[in-house]
């Protein structure tokens, strides 16, 4: 059966991604649009032109949730794509009122926004939640994963991972953004940060970071982070002898070429993820040491999470959520809240270590949660 869905928040995010995502997915249904932009407002049926049962129609553009329950249809689901420092209070109005409930990420500004949003998903469990953090579910970083946790896996025992995403894209600070403290760490590094997690299989315990603007910039927020992080599994967490070391450097003000890597290293060879490779590069080494190897390739996995439907990305996400409210809750996705808060709770931590030169045991920040 198909589902109703809301936007809130149509600004360029939503119109350009999750817009196209709801009408290409077979199991949604758009019937309203939340913001207090009143312009937009009454361009809702030119914004909505392209959907596949028709535009909205004025109508169905509302300020606020309680109006579009009150004048239009109660939805399935709300997705929540305004800026980060208001997704705890509209999480808190959409779950109150019995509505499942997408977030885009970052979860939150500060650790006690992401906390209450946390507990309103424990506190209601048969409401789905997912935060968008679509970045595992492209198909290189799924095959990552599935490789190096499967029985493919040629590298053996993780030891250190390398992770660069840095990149010249200063015409970010525009709209909500130019506002931000931490532009770079508070928007899109838990994209990264959650890649490490979800490639790995493990969790983030340990950072030492530095948040700052390089010197020659001329933008008031920062755009660089340069940590070390520690990961580990869960009954791992006490033992530092098992932990695996990451390096991990993000930029948003980076001159010259681009730098992206995603490297994983292992007792017995290493890999970078390679889009343009079309799958992963390997290493494997042919002695003890590791001084002697042979490169080989393995190809990209087109079936991510094993769906059988070729989706990947934001479409993986709103299949999941279509399944767990069939479950009522009982089958939550995988970038539910209980799940995406431990890769926003890293991008705290490295504020807090930046600005009080110290590492930060991030479990802390959910120990008394039930994570």
């Amino acid at each position: 059966m198909v589902k109703k869905c809301i936007i809130i928040g149509l600004g360029g995010h939503a119109r350009n991604s999750w817009l196209q995502a709801v009408n290409k997915h077979p199991d949604w249904k758009l019937i309203g649009v939340v913001d207090t932009n009143t312009e937009l407002l009454e361009n809702v049926p030119k914004i909505t032109a392209g959907l596949r049962d028709g535009p909205l129609s004025e109508d169905q553009g509302y300020m606020s949730i309680e109006d579009c329950i009150q004048y239009g249809q109660k939805p399935d689901m709300a997705i929540v794509a305004t800026p980060i420092y208001n997704h705890h209070v509209l999480v808190n109005d959409c779950m109150e009122n019995g509505i499942n409930v997408i977030c885009e990420k970052n979860m939150a500004s500060t650790i006690n926004q992401g906390r209450q949003m946390l507990q309103l998903a424990i506190d209601h469990p048969e409401l789905c939640t997912a935060v968008g953090n679509q970045y595992r579910f492209f198909k290189i970083n799924w095959t990552a994963h599935k490789y190096l946790q499967g029985p493919d896996n040629q590298i053996g025992k993780l030891a250190f991972v390398r992770v660069h995403e840095s990149f010249n894209w200063g015409g970010i600070r525009e709209g909500w953004r130019r506002w931000l403290q931490d532009l770079n760490l508070e928007d899109q590094a838990v994209h990264f940060i959650d890649l490490i997690r979800y490639i790995s299989g493990m969790d983030i315990v340990q950072v030492k970071a530095d948040v700052f603007i390089p010197n020659f910039s001329k933008w008031q927020g920062s755009s660089t982070t340069l940590a070390h992080f520690a990961i580990a599994k869960p009954e791992d967490y006490q033992h530092r002898r098992k932990w695996v070391w990451v390096e991990y450097y993000s930029d948003w003000q980076r001159r010259g070429e681009p730098d992206f890597l995603y490297e994983f290293s292992g007792d017995r060879g290493r890999f970078v993820t390679d889009p343009k490779f079309g799958g992963l590069h390997v290493w494997q080494y042919k002695d003890r040491e590791g001084t002697t190897w042979e490169e080989d390739f393995y190809p990209m996995d087109h079936d991510v999470r094993g769906l059988g439907k070729g989706y990947d990305g934001q479409m993986v996400i709103l299949e999941q959520m279509s399944k767990g409210i069939d479950s009522k809750g009982k089958v939550q996705p995988d970038t539910c809240f209980r799940e995406a808060f431990k890769s926003f709770a890293v991008t705290m931590a490295c504020l807090e270590s930046s600005r009080t030169g110290r590492s930060v045991w991030v479990p802390d920040y959910w120990k008394d949660m039930g994570l």
